[in-house]
């Protein structure tokens, strides 16, 4: 399979972009709490989990909703419609949903190199914190 190809295959499948966008926004979190706070790496892990978490991304896609193309809103819609089989502890279905439809997001601006939207999130992000 070509490398388009395969990219072609993330982006129909919403939930991979979620797989892969969950990771590419721990990364971020963590960087940016490595870079601003000298603290413990226990702390540093309490202070991540509450910024992952799908309580606080779904939030966040609250806050980013009216500012996407309509590419980026198809991604959302996808996600949103996708089959989820699961749902985290201490979050409701909904949270969980707007959590995946984030995380979709990030997976879908990682892949497509948009590191533009990327940072635009985060500083969007680091003002809640």
């Amino acid at each position: 399979m070509e490398k388009s190809e395969i990219l072609d295959n993330y982006y129909k499948n919403a939930l991979v972009l979620a797989y892969l966008g969950d990771s590419v926004f721990t990364l971020m979190v963590r960087k940016y709490l490595v870079e601003n706070y000298n603290y413990k790496p226990k702390e540093l892990n309490k202070m991540a989990n509450s910024i992952v978490c799908a309580k606080s991304q779904a939030e966040f896609m609250e806050i980013i909703k009216d500012r996407l193309s309509n590419d980026e809103l198809d991604i959302v819609m996808r996600a949103r419609n996708s089959h989820i089989n699961t749902k985290a502890k201490h979050s409701t279905l909904q949270e969980y949903s707007l959590a995946t439809q984030f995380e979709a997001l990030i997976g879908y601006w990682y892949l497509n190199h948009n590191t533009v939207k990327l940072n635009e999130l985060f500083e969007i992000i680091k003002e809640k914190l």
